[in-house]
């Protein structure tokens, strides 16, 4: 039976990854602030991997730093003795020459044992095995390994408690008296999958699951962490705290009062709050309240680039702005990053580096965005420096080809990336997940920067995305220029204007449309369908839009493009995840850059020969 005479805290103290003694500092604080703001038992949970943080890699296979986590643990258990706190907090831990995701868990009398994490990540940390220890030596005193996390703590009460760290198994079952407590490391992600994973899983069971998740002051590398923090019973979520912050917070409450308000239904959300409907046409987003989906993917990108700004102890920010969207994006994330940072905007140092093929639209568009943030851009013609540069090469300076286009994009990163060096600035990034799928972009130019605000939002979101930020920005005022950035056709602008002034490289002429390749890469890489499917699928979903011959052109292209260029996803820079796709080669999507689309393009050429025959048929 739980007990209603203590209190849980859910506990994300600030972090710096790899810095024990500056994260221990951060939980001693916190667990002073809790024994003396309250004269109550309480039992402090803090998230996966707290002393060390969840992002170290392979410093993990360091033993300076496993062997500090062991010492910062005497420090707590020295702060918790003779106290009213229970402390249930994440390490790695070494037993017997192998490395676990462990959780310590220390009672007022001393550590009371370790719990092990059931699915750790098998690059660094060892799975739970046969031959486990079952104790470790501690101060000259065996302490537990519980087995399958399971224990009880004594100075609360608590007769049933279960410690998962990490994902929680889905054949996972405990009773109502249970107390089941998940450390973990969730990234914020703008789809919300959280909710209704933990929705099923708490229906399936009646104990209380508490979830407390590493915060945004990991490493922004690959992905915002949440710093979650749920209380959950019966499929109902009882009390929550999910802002993004690179402080320490706290989430109190009592399970059992928490439990009574929730019987009367005073609830957060109730059991039918929870679905997982994607949408159609846009299945990165789940269909209802897509402004919030897309107000949080501003969010993290903005956090994102904070906390690369406060590890790398930047300040001003480099910006390639030509008045597309994705540059716009970024513009605004930029301007977003600054103002939670207390910091001028005039710390963007927003360049036009217009070329042969700029268009006076893309121009006025980019003199809109930059006027109302207040930024007066520098502009740095590359005219001169391209033609200095193809005479080098020997080009002719004028044919339209490859070369031609790609030194546009080489000479406005050179620039960028030599005035972040004048300026001790970083370069921000600007391509897209959709570029990024198709290797829509010049190696070394555009598809390189310092931090990729871009890199998890595909172009389709992206639109969307930019225009609900410069509205939260700039008012009805900035929801229009972005509306029109967002209307105007895609194009990279690399090739020569048309004699009436328009530009002659739409990219969706070239490509097809992003509509079709980012429905394309939600099935075909998240949804793991094959080619025959996704073909299916997209002739249900855009019947009367697009014709099946066209569809399936497009979906060529998709897997001969995916395939070919992922050199360049092999190589690009940290950015950001938001949804549950990521393209990143280091935590997202992983393969060999010599793979052969041949399995994929033969089944989609079968179709095509069914699509030909159907048609002299007719």
């Amino acid at each position: 039976m739980i007990k209603d005479d203590w209190l849980l805290n859910l506990c994300v103290p600030a972090l710096r990854v790899a810095d024990v003694g500056f994260n221990t500092s951060q939980i001693l604080d916190l667990l002073h602030q809790a024994s003396s703001s309250c004269p109550e038992k309480q039992l402090c949970l803090f998230p996966q991997l707290a002393l060390s943080g969840s992002t170290c890699d392979d410093l993990f296979f360091q033993p300076l730093l496993v062997q500090a986590c062991l010492q910062a643990l005497e420090k707590i258990e020295d702060a918790v003795a003779n106290s009213r706190l229970s402390v249930v907090v994440g390490l790695p831990l070494l037993l017997e020459n192998q490395l676990y995701d462990a959780v310590a868990v220390i009672e007022p009398g001393g550590l009371h044992g370790f719990a092990l994490n059931l699915q750790p990540n098998p690059r660094y940390f060892q799975s739970l095995h046969e031959n486990t220890p079952a104790n470790l030596n501690w101060k000259g005193t065996p302490v537990d390994i519980f087995e399958q996390g399971q224990l009880n703590l004594p100075s609360l009460g608590l007769e049933r408690v279960q410690i998962i760290a990490g994902e929680l198994p889905d054949d996972l079952h405990f009773s109502e008296e249970t107390l089941l407590l998940n450390p973990t490391a969730l990234p914020a992600l703008a789809d919300d999958p959280y909710n209704i994973k933990f929705h099923q899983f708490s229906s399936q069971n009646e104990g209380l699951l508490a979830v407390c998740s590493a915060g945004a002051s990991e490493s922004t590398g690959e992905g915002v962490y949440s710093g979650l923090c749920q209380v959950w019973r019966n499929g109902m979520l009882m009390t929550e705290e999910s802002e993004l912050e690179f402080s320490s917070k706290v989430l109190q409450i009592n399970p059992v009062v928490n439990e009574l308000c929730a019987e009367e239904g005073d609830l957060l959300h109730s059991k039918d709050s929870f679905r997982a409907v994607r949408d159609a046409r846009l299945p990165f987003l789940l269909a209802d309240e897509q402004n919030k989906q897309l107000e949080l993917a501003f969010e993290i990108q903005t956090v994102g680039l904070m906390g690369r700004m406060r590890h790398t102890k930047s300040e001003k920010l480099l910006l390639g702005i030509s008045g597309g969207a994705d540059s716009s994006m970024a513009l605004l994330v930029c301007c977003n990053a600054l103002d939670q940072l207390g910091l001028p905007r005039e710390n963007l140092i927003a360049v036009s580096m217009p070329g042969p093929g700029s268009s006076n639209k893309s121009l006025k568009n980019s003199s809109d965005l930059t006027n109302l943030a207040g930024i007066k851009p520098r502009v740095i013609s590359i005219e001169t420096a391209l033609v200095e540069n193809l005479a080098n090469i020997g080009h002719d300076g004028h044919t339209p080809d490859t070369a031609y286009e790609n030194a546009q994009a080489r000479e406005r990163t050179q620039i960028l990336m030599n005035m972040a060096n004048m300026y001790n600035g970083l370069v921000v990034g600007t391509g897209d997940m959709s570029e990024i799928a198709l290797g829509w972009s010049t190696y070394n130019g555009d598809q390189m920067s310092m931090y990729n605000v871009n890199a998890g939002l595909p172009k389709t979101i992206l639109l969307r995305v930019m225009v609900r930020a410069a509205e939260i920005l700039f008012g009805s005022e900035g929801r229009q220029v972005a509306q029109a950035i967002a209307d105007a056709p895609i194009s990279a602008e690399l090739k020569p204007l048309l004699p009436d002034g328009s530009i002659s490289q739409p990219t969706e002429d070239v490509l097809g449309p992003y509509l079709l390749h980012d429905f394309f890469l939600w099935h075909a890489i998240q949804e793991r369908k094959n080619p025959a499917a996704v073909f299916t699928e997209a002739n249900q979903v855009f019947a009367g839009e697009y014709e099946p011959g066209f569809i399936l052109k497009t979906l060529q292209t998709f897997y001969q493009r995916f395939f070919q260029h992922q050199f360049k996803r092999t190589a690009a820079p940290d950015g950001p995840r938001i949804f549950n796709l990521s393209l990143s080669a280091r935590s997202g999507w992983r393969m060999s850059a010599d793979a052969s689309p041949a399995l994929w393009l033969e089944q989609l050429q079968q179709i095509e020969k069914t699509l030909q025959t159907g048609n002299e048929n007719r």
